[in-house]
């Protein structure tokens, strides 16, 4: 008697199911990866000092909001001018208590960027940065970085959404 054996599939091994696995993780670290660096970076304390500042316009605190400026020519070089510049450029009336940051206007920056400026031994944060929020209307507010790494206020105003 002859008897015919089919031929059954083998079974996957141990290690082809491990290497599916290991490609699958390094996969999908690799995309985690990607997308990380390629994430938008706003500076924190960039995007406090700004709602500082929208805060102290809708209180009214002109003097101390001037502090937080680059007090030249965009901001005023006085607090006359300065105030004179809010009351151009901003309806104060207008701003609502709550400041909501909306992004960055323009040109940003990403971690992926930061991370090389780190590696080569550079500042990582940007020189200026233009902040976009939500106060009641929408409100620009352009900073610039100071060498001693400090924030400051360089213009402001309020535009059409």
């Amino acid at each position: 008697m002859h008897t015919e054996q089919k031929a059954q599939p083998r079974p996957r091994s141990r290690a082809s199911l491990l290497f599916v696995l290991v490609l699958l993780i390094l996969g999908g670290a690799a995309g985690a990866g990607y997308w990380g660096l390629h994430r938008q970076y706003a500076p924190p304390d960039a995007i406090s000092l700004a709602e500082r500042f929208l805060s102290l316009l809708k209180a009214g605190n002109f003097t101390e909001a001037y502090s937080l400026t680059t007090q030249d020519a965009l901001p005023g070089r006085t607090l006359e001018q300065f105030e004179s510049n809010v009351h151009r450029r901003v309806a104060v009336d207008a701003l609502t208590a709550t400041v909501e940051w909306r992004g960055v206007r323009g040109g940003f920056q990403t971690y992926g960027n930061r991370l090389r400026r780190w590696l080569a031994g550079r500042k990582m944060d940007p020189d200026s940065i233009g902040l976009e929020f939500q106060a009641g209307s929408p409100v620009e507010v352009r900073l610039v970085s100071s060498p001693d790494g400090k924030w400051r206020v360089t213009y402001f105003q309020t535009h059409a959404g």
